[in-house]
């Protein structure tokens, strides 16, 4: 069976161990830059297995998977209208040369094409150091104003990243949307991790 993540915070999708609360403590405190993330499944299990496969393989069969899986999430969790554009989360290009492709706008250009809406670019204006082993404090500080949208976008948009830990990287990206023009920002991704508490 697998893991959706159904019990969640709806402004960063932080699994919940109960149904009592709507928003996370962290989201009343200090929300995020976007306004609700839409992720359907837990980074644990098959799940994960199937991000590292795609993430550290580019294995295009996987990342196949999770796209089918994103939709599916996406349905699961949308009484809503769909957003006009998606933005990818984007890899620096050294970083992207290293890992041989950017694996966020990999998979947010195919499901823009399955849901039949725009993919947009932005660009990572500076080099930052992984995200990897670095607390939510040190994630949010590590990607402030390191991404850059030079068109102007509708007002609708999400941002897409494949994996969301403390959402640092698509809280950075959703300011940048805010200031290139959109008034309604969703972050997108295949699967959250649980955080633990700081």
């Amino acid at each position: 069976m697998l893991p959706w993540n159904h019990h969640a915070c709806h402004q960063c999708a932080e699994p919940f161990s109960g149904y009592a609360y709507s928003l996370c403590g962290r989201c009343l405190k200090q929300p995020p830059a976007y306004d609700r993330a839409r992720v359907g499944l837990r980074y644990e299990g098959e799940v994960a297995l199937l991000i590292q496969r795609f993430k550290f393989n580019a294995d295009p069969r996987a990342g196949t998977l999770l796209v089918d899986l994103m939709q599916a999430g996406l349905h699961q969790l949308f009484p809503h209208e769909l957003p006009q554009a998606l933005v990818a989360v984007p890899r620096h290009p050294l970083r992207a040369r290293e890992f041989g492709f950017d694996q966020a706008l990999w998979l947010t250009q195919h499901l823009a094409r399955r849901l039949e809406i725009h993919c947009l670019v932005a660009r990572r204006i500076r080099p930052t150091p992984t995200q990897r082993g670095l607390d939510r404090s040190a994630r949010l500080r590590n990607v402030q104003n390191a991404f850059a949208i030079d068109v102007a976008l509708p007002a609708h948009v999400a941002v897409v990243d494949d994996i969301m830990t403390t959402g640092a990287s698509l809280d950075g990206l959703a300011k940048a949307c805010r200031i290139a023009g959109a008034n309604r920002v969703e972050a997108w991704a295949a699967a959250r991790t649980p955080l633990t508490p700081s």
